[in-house]
């Protein structure tokens, strides 16, 4: 896999290279920055977005949102940057790709930095989609209530999908941390 970066040798070196071998798509953004822009991602993420890397470094990952935002999960990311003592979250967000195609995202955050110095956000994405037959309102209230109301877009047999992936996210994040460390 690949990996691309503003500036890899910024980074610690086993950061660099969880990026270049992951197949989970992962973002990293630079939380000291205005508009905290990405700094990394890796081919997973763009093969995902279906975004070019000069198309998403130094970007901030709101470009993946429809028109109009993400609706009240962008109120709960701001709140997640702010807050010193939680160092990992979880959102479900509509996206939409390069070509126009909507999406519901399940992105986990993680703050790495050493202390309380978090400095930089990782960011591990899901594809959730939009089941096969899910009635529009469905779908309109579960972004609007954000995680609460995942359950009226799963079957019993997806949370098991859903608890895997936020195995991987969470393992991600705690390599992340031991590699920035």
């Amino acid at each position: 896999m690949t990996a691309f970066f503003e500036d890899p040798a910024t980074l610690p070196s086993g950061l660099v290279k969880l990026f270049e071998r992951s197949k989970v798509s992962l973002t990293l953004a630079d939380a000291t920055r205005p508009d905290c822009p990405l700094i990394a991602a890796n081919a997973a993420f763009l093969d995902l977005s279906g975004y070019r890397a000069e198309d998403v470094i130094g970007r901030n990952c709101r470009f993946l949102q429809p028109e109009g935002g993400a609706g009240p999960v962008r109120a709960r990311m701001r709140r997640f940057l702010k807050m010193d003592d939680v160092a990992n979250e979880r959102f479900l967000i509509p996206n939409r790709t390069a070509d126009g195609e909507d999406f519901l995202n399940l992105v986990y955050m993680a703050k790495l930095g050493r202390d309380a110095d978090r400095r930089l956000i990782l960011g591990s994405q899901f594809r959730v989609g939009r089941p096969q037959g899910l009635a529009p309102d469905v779908y309109d209230r579960a972004l609007k209530q954000d995680l609460r109301k995942l359950n009226e877009l799963s079957s019993g047999s997806n949370w098991e999908l859903l608890a895997s992936l936020e195995t991987l996210a969470s393992s991600h994040s705690i390599i992340a941390r031991m590699r920035y460390e």
